[in-house]
């Protein structure tokens, strides 16, 4: 019974990349936990030498990728440093 929760949660609580290059990344992302998308960033720029910058973050909407939780979309910079 525990880990069907923590499967759910897990769903729940996700994000899903939009487009990736190594320059950057946009990701969607269930709007009550930012930081998914902020760890997902730092591991994608990281695989080039770099770390991720958030350039902008829209407003939470209902998703249907997200099981229309309300979600936002994350964009980051991978930049030198």
């Amino acid at each position: 019974m525990r880990r069907a929760a923590l499967v759910v949660l897990l769903v729940l609580a996700g994000c899903a990349v939009r487009h990736e290059t190594p320059e950057g990344i946009v990701i969607e992302h269930n709007a009550l936990h930012p930081e998914l998308a902020d760890i997902e960033a730092q591991k994608h720029c990281a695989r080039y030498g770099k770390k991720a910058v958030l350039v902008k973050r829209t407003a939470a909407a209902p998703s249907p990728s997200l099981l229309y939780m309300r979600s936002r979309v994350s964009i980051y910079d991978c930049v030198e440093g």
